[in-house]
């Protein structure tokens, strides 16, 4: 059984005009998403709240739980995790919104039952852009609400902004989360959603603001809407609405001024530690570099154990302006042959000074050309070797061009050996 409602695969081409038209990004609305009888036992088998799944993105207890573990919640949940990856459901949702190829996301990282309570709020924010295991392109939200009632006083309505940083500029679509109502929008630069903190009545508090998250990706994504690996981006809550010069305030809005400055601040000290985080990543990551650069060393064959790092080499042959290499030989030695290539891009022949064991010697090479050059030895095993190479010219690949690499290089080594 397909759990969609007729109503919407009766009417794809027009769900798919009006995702195309509308603002303030690419999303839409609907209204009894899936048959209503299968709706009501999702939302009849909609997990409990428990803290266990309330951790925020600081690790600490807060009003929103969430279950990624569609599969296992109920026999009705597993179901639908098994629609969700079909290729029936996937070709609809593209046909809908014009992004083919969708890609299920197994892990529902970020998604799943999501379930907020009252007090809770989502800044506004747009979502990371890249699922981590993969590297795939999120692409889509498809949020499914399972509430019977809810009021726009409450807070909790989905607000969709088209400039949360400027208040002034900020235009927003808000969304009521209604039983059964679907919102797919578009994740990109400029998809900015969230929602107002939930305000209760005290009457009302059994009741939470309750949904059901998929997120969809694409191995590929056009250039012009590709952006650099990112984590969710929030925008920090202003002012209260209202708020005027003079006013005095009421206890209930100095109250709502400290949660906001305190949200502020947390958000601060999230960023703060995670850029501490980062920082060390890469700098344990730029150390392994560094480890296997001078494991790969100077490409010598035979005859000899390196000793020390390797200066101005890298493992991929190019080498820089100054080249140093030590070596112990493991038997005798009687010359030291080098094959070297200077690049094209030089504007003058390559002048290579060699210094082998104090014993110096030079080679010109022509751009774009290959030089053999023979260093004579007379050494036996256990004798160092000391080779030290000095270059006239050299270039930065990325000077007037699109490539990172900043590496001063001077030529390439295409074969070293003892004979």
């Amino acid at each position: 059984m397909n759990p969609l409602a007729p109503s919407v695969t009766d009417r794809l081409d027009q769900l798919h005009d009006q995702f195309n038209q509308a603002q303030p990004f690419r999303h839409l609305v609907i209204d009894q998403f899936f048959q209503t009888d299968y709706a009501r036992q999702l939302q009849s088998e909609f997990p409990n709240f428990e803290e266990r799944f309330a951790l925020n993105e600081m690790g600490k207890l807060g009003g929103k739980a969430v279950r990624p573990d569609l599969p296992d919640l109920s026999e009705t949940y597993a179901g639908l995790d098994a629609y969700i990856q079909s290729p029936e459901f996937l070709q609809t949702i593209s046909r809908i919104t014009g992004i083919p190829d969708l890609l299920y996301d197994p892990d529902y990282v970020g998604g799943g039952t999501h379930e907020n309570v009252h007090g809770q709020g989502l800044s506004p924010h747009v979502d990371f852009n890249y699922l981590p295991k993969t590297q795939w392109h999120r692409r889509l939200n498809l949020i499914i609400y399972m509430n019977d009632e809810w009021k726009q006083e409450w807070g909790g309505c989905l607000d969709l902004h088209k400039n949360p940083w400027n208040h002034e500029l900020d235009e927003v679509q808000t969304v009521l989360p209604l039983f059964n109502r679907c919102v797919i929008f578009e994740t990109n630069e400029i998809s900015w959603h969230g929602f107002e903190r939930i305000e209760l009545p005290e009457s009302e508090r059994h009741r939470s603001r309750r949904s059901i998250a998929i997120y969809l990706y694409t191995r590929e994504r056009p250039a012009e809407e590709t952006a650099p690996s990112h984590g969710t981006i929030y925008v920090p809550p202003g002012l209260p609405r209202g708020l005027q010069s003079g006013q005095t305030l009421a206890h209930e809005d100095y109250l709502e001024l400290r949660r906001r400055f305190a949200q502020l601040k947390g958000q601060l000290k999230f960023l703060y530690e995670r850029e501490l985080e980062t920082s060390r990543q890469i700098a344990e990551m730029s150390a392994a570099i560094d480890d296997a650069r001078a494991a790969v060393g100077f490409p010598l064959q035979g005859k000899a154990l390196r000793e020390g790092p390797t200066r101005g080499y890298w493992p991929d042959g190019w080498a820089g302006p100054e080249v140093a290499i030590d070596y112990r030989l493991t038997a005798p030695a009687r010359a030291l042959h080098l094959d070297l290539w200077a690049p094209g891009s030089l504007a003058d022949k390559q002048l290579i000074s060699i210094e082998l064991n104090g014993q110096r010697s030079s080679i010109e090479i022509p751009p774009g050309e290959r030089a053999r050059v023979e260093l004579p030895l007379q050494l036996d095993a256990g004798q160092a070797i000391k080779l030290k190479l000095s270059c006239s010219q050299h270039f930065v690949p990325r000077d007037g061009g699109e490539s990172s690499d900043a590496r001063e290089l001077s030529f390439r080594v295409v074969e070293a050996s003892l004979v």
